[in-house]
C-alpha cells in the first residue's frame, strides 16, 4: 500500500500544553493514556512540500515509456498538475512528533511499550493481508 493512499491522522496535538497523546495497553491489557512532550518534524509524506502526486496516478510506478507514449502526459505530471494537498500533514509540511530528548524516565519506558504495541500490531497487519491475498490466490 501507497503511504500516500489514506490520511494519517497523526497523534493527537494538546497545543497549551505542547504534548501528544498516545492510548495504548498497560502490561496488565488495560488501557492507559499518555501525553509525551512534542516537537516539529518535516513531513515524511509530502517531504516538506505539503503536496505529493495523486496515488491514483502513479501509484504502480510510471516508466519512460509512459512518457514517450504521451508527452503531454509527462509535461502535466512534472508542472504538478496532478498533484494533491498532502494526506498526512494536510499541507503544512509539518508533524507532530514525539520529543525524545525531553522524555522523562517513566516516559521513555512508555514510549518503549506503545513503540512495541505499534510493531506488533504492524505485523498482524502484514499477516493478516497476507493471509487474504493468500485465501484471494495469490492477488490483491
Amino acid at each position: 500500500m501507497d503511504r500516500r493512499d489514506s490520511s494519517f491522522p497523526g497523534l493527537p496535538f494538546n497545543p497549551k500544553t505542547n504534548t501528544v497523546r498516545v492510548t495504548m495497553s498497560d502490561p496488565d491489557g488495560d488501557e492507559m493514556v499518555v501525553d509525551f512532550p512534542a516537537k516539529f518534524e518535516v513531513c515524511g509524506t509530502c517531504e516538506g512540500r505539503g503536496k505529493h502526486v495523486n496515488p491514483n496516478i502513479d501509484r504502480n510506478g510510471i516508466s519512460s515509456e509512459d512518457f514517450a507514449e504521451d508527452p503531454d502526459f509527462e509535461e502535466s505530471y512534472f508542472a504538478g498538475h496532478y498533484d494533491q494537498t498532502c494526506n498526512e500533514c494536510g499541507g503544512l509540511r509539518v508533524v507532530h512528533a514525539i520529543d525524545t530528548a525531553a522524555l522523562s524516565s517513566s516516559q521513555q519506558a512508555d514510549l518503549a511499550l506503545w513503540e512495541e504495541q505499534q510493531e506488533e500490531s504492524a505485523r498482524y497487519d502484514r499477516e493478516d493481508a497476507y493471509t487474504r491475498r493468500m485465501e484471494n490466490g495469490g492477488y490483491d
